[in-house]
């Protein structure tokens, strides 16, 4: 009977069956969940024979000491990205008339005590930050400089192409990104160049007039040309990444990732007032408002602090 397909089996053709219908970063992520986590776990059981009960027990075992390195637990997040492949498989073996429904709503996730802080370049250290780059002005510095004031992710930066870039408007188009992709059971990458991580990540961003005159200076009449490097051939992520590590060091900057001069300037945002949430978020890519606010809204606490002294001239 089909119930009695074994769980590796049941991935194996579902990884497959989805490989056509999704990003090739998604398929690659769902193989490294399903080759780091969820076969060495399952492996050899019957599909049948995998209960809520069960799924709520491994739940635990990942809590507890799922990582890779026995060292402990995973966060909730990292759980419920695993327990998101375990679901859409075992919902292929439903659609597939191999086992009935399993009910998701009696599944439970831990409670994450941890507070997950937004890390970001103070005022100072982002003017500190500005005045390097425009000490050392080329196309990579201006790159960080485009990041800083658009909030673009390093995929997305490493993809902008002139075509992208409207002088006239002062735009610029997000229409792809550029990673590297690992294959989990191929052991071997290979470098993507396809459409952004969302489809509201798509988008179109105003530039203010400083950094337009900054973009300037770099752009050339070639649509094909990748703003980074001047070339046909686009610089990638891990490559720009380590880059930007040196540039930092060398400048005896703060140690800082990338992705956080995308925080710094959701932060900046939100601390002016007449920048409404809604612009940003639409910015930033953000699938909507209340994700943006949650990322970011406990951030601003220094807002916080001038709202609430607003209540000053009520004593």
């Amino acid at each position: 009977m089909s119930k009695n397909i074994l769980f590796k089996t049941l991935l194996n053709s579902w990884l497959n069956q989805k490989k056509p219908m999704i990003m090739p970063s998604t398929h690659a992520g769902f193989t490294l969940i399903a080759e780091n986590h969820l076969i060495p776990y399952f492996d050899k059981q019957k599909i049948g024979c995998i209960t809520e009960a069960k799924i709520q027990r491994y739940i635990l075992y990942l809590y507890e000491r799922g990582r890779l390195d026995k060292t402990g637990g995973l966060t909730v997040k990292t759980i419920r990205d695993i327990i998101l492949v375990l679901r859409l498989a075992m919902e292929y073996a439903y659609k597939e008339q191999m086992i009935p429904l399993l009910n998701w709503d009696l599944i439970e996730y831990p409670k994450e005590h941890r507070i997950q802080k937004v890390v970001s370049l103070s005022k100072n250290e982002e003017q500190s930050l500005i005045q390097c780059i425009y000490m050392n002005l080329n196309r990579k510095t201006a790159g960080i400089l485009i990041a800083l004031f658009t909030g673009i992710r390093i995929g997305e930066l490493c993809g902008l192409q002139m075509k992208d870039i409207s002088i006239t408007d002062k735009t610029i188009n997000i229409n792809k990104t550029v990673q590297r992709i690992y294959d989990k059971r191929k052991k071997s990458s290979f470098l993507h160049i396809g459409p952004p991580k969302t489809k509201s990540s798509t988008r179109i961003i105003p530039i203010p007039s400083l950094l337009m005159n900054v973009i300037k200076k770099f752009y050339t009449e070639n649509p094909n040309h990748y703003f980074l490097i001047g070339k046909n051939k686009p610089t990638e992520p891990r490559t720009y990444r380590q880059f930007f590590a040196r540039f930092l060091k060398r400048n005896n900057l703060p140690k800082v990732k990338f992705h956080e001069i995308r925080h710094t300037f959701a932060i900046r945002a939100i601390e002016i007032p007449e920048f409404d949430i809604k612009s940003l978020s639409e910015i930033l890519g953000h699938k909507n408002v209340s994700f943006t606010l949650n990322v970011y809204g406990r951030a601003n606490l220094q807002q916080k602090i001038k709202c609430m002294n607003l209540l000053n001239a009520l004593l």
